[in-house]
């Protein structure tokens, strides 16, 4: 099991490095299956905080649009209070189907500007902290306000790099002081951190020969498999 773990995060990781986002939602699935639920959103996170870490080093950093840094951290706060009582199954069914029109849309041409951006990039940092405690999916919904106002895609992978290296920390320190990290998920997280610095070597060869407009299409069909992980994974919970 433990060699199905280290190929799909050599894979999601390289598709983080390349996108700035989708790890999580690769991972999630298939770990949560091999691991118990919980123990597999707390690993994800680990690895997530790994990645960060490398990334610290080697890429550079984008503090701008602090409302999405106050909605996220607010988010974590409300996610770790409905940790243990929050429907999972709905609110990942609901967001994922959300997210996949609007990818759909975007992919086909579709653009809309909002005239208080700050607004919605608040309430979109909230969903994705919430998000990010309650299935470990934090990033494809500040991908698509990024997108849908105009954002350059090199611009919205160094946001999601940094914005992501702060919401995972957050996360993994409510985690920790809410006693939700074992040994065991350590013991893992050590085997598997190898795949994640290979992913990154990889994944910089592959980003080197992207041009802007290409990097963006490869950014909402990530969201869009994002949404298609999210619904058949909430949406059977739900019908079984």
């Amino acid at each position: 099991m433990m060699a199905i773990m280290a190929v799909l995060t050599f894979a999601a990781f390289t598709v983080r490095v390349v996108t700035g986002f989708g790890s999580a939602i690769l991972l999630s699935p298939i770990f949560s299956n091999i691991v118990p639920p919980k123990e597999a959103v707390v690993l994800i996170i680990l690895l997530e905080s790994f990645v960060n870490l490398i990334f610290v080093f080697n890429e550079k950093l984008n503090f701008k649009l602090k409302e999405v840094y106050l909605g996220g951290l607010s988010g974590i706060g409300a996610g770790i209070f409905f940790f243990g009582i929050a429907s999972q199954e709905l609110i990942g069914l609901t967001i994922g189907a959300g997210m996949a029109v609007l990818a759909v849309l975007m992919l086909s041409g579709f653009t809309f500007r909002v005239r208080n951006s700050k607004n919605l990039f608040l309430g979109l940092g909230f969903v994705s902290g919430i998000m990010g405690v309650l299935t470990g999916v934090n990033g494809p919904q500040i991908v698509l306000a990024l997108t849908s106002q105009g954002y350059r895609a090199e611009f919205i992978r160094s946001f999601m790099i940094t914005y992501l290296l702060v919401i995972d920390t957050v996360t993994l320190l409510a985690y920790l002081f809410s006693g939700y990290l074992t040994a065991k998920t350590l013991v893992k997280f050590a085997i598997l951190a190898p795949f994640v610095c290979a992913s990154y070597l990889v994944g910089k060869q592959i980003l080197g020969k992207l041009d802007g407009e290409n990097l963006r299409k490869i950014m909402l069909l990530a969201v869009m498999l994002s949404s298609i992980i999210l619904i058949a994974r909430y949406g059977g919970g739900l019908i079984g």
